[in-house]
């Protein structure tokens, strides 16, 4: 029989569920929850607020230069805004990404060589690199059907009608990391407000980040572009 229950599964997809959910109520607490965002959210609101007022003005003002630099003025301010509060959103980010790579690494010890699951089809060259990912299987192996296995360790011998429908804890953790993950942090993720949710854009919208761009070489309209 195959080394394979259906809790090896639900265990990894529990275990990406409740590091999210730590990960979003931690950010909730030590970030969203600061005075500092507190002020910059109330920035961005304002800063809003004059750039509609500053855009509604240019239309109808019989001073066209002075209304434009107004407006510009509004603009950058509230590019500058929205840079803060991306910047407050991607700190969180960065720290679950290091996180859920540990994970990916502590994991992958306790689910080394084991099949967690079988693919009902055979999957293609570069998507069974992925699937077959840790699976100590030999490729002269992977072309006979019907073949009993033992791993290098002698830990555990596969039965499985087509050896490359094998599936390791890879496959199944980057899925639940493009699944369960992403739901459960639109659930108890801090959602960014309006005008700041181009996260890596609203930071270069920044002059002062784009001046520092551009003093390391970078060319800052080409980066907006690939955007």
């Amino acid at each position: 029989s195959i080394n394979m229950t259906v809790s090896d599964i639900l265990k990894i997809a529990g275990t990406v569920a409740v590091v999210q959910v730590i990960c979003d109520l931690l950010a909730r607490r030590w970030i969203f929850s600061s005075e500092i965002y507190d002020h910059q959210i109330r920035a961005l609101r304002r800063a809003n607020g004059l750039f509609d007022k500053a855009a509604a003005s240019s239309t109808v003002a019989t001073n066209k230069d002075k209304a434009a630099k107004k407006l510009a003025k509004a603009e950058e301010e509230r590019a500058a805004c929205a840079a803060d509060v991306a910047r407050r959103h991607a700190s969180p980010q960065i720290f679950t990404s290091i996180i859920f790579l540990l994970l990916w690494k502590i994991l992958g010890v306790e689910y080394a060589g084991k099949v967690v699951a079988v693919l009902p089809f055979q999957p293609f060259g570069l998507l069974q690199r992925l699937t077959l990912r840790g699976l100590e299987i030999s490729e002269e192996l992977l072309d006979l059907p019907k073949t009993a296995v033992a791993d290098a360790a002698g830990r555990m011998v596969v039965h499985i009608e087509v050896l490359t429908q094998a599936c390791s804890f890879a496959f199944i953790y980057v899925l639940c990391s493009a699944s369960v993950k992403f739901i459960v942090h639109q659930l108890m993720g801090q959602k960014p407000p309006s005008g700041a949710g181009g996260g890596f854009g609203d930071m270069l919208g920044d002059a002062r980040v784009q001046r520092s761009m551009r003093s390391l070489g970078f060319d800052v309209e080409e980066l907006k572009k690939n955007m």
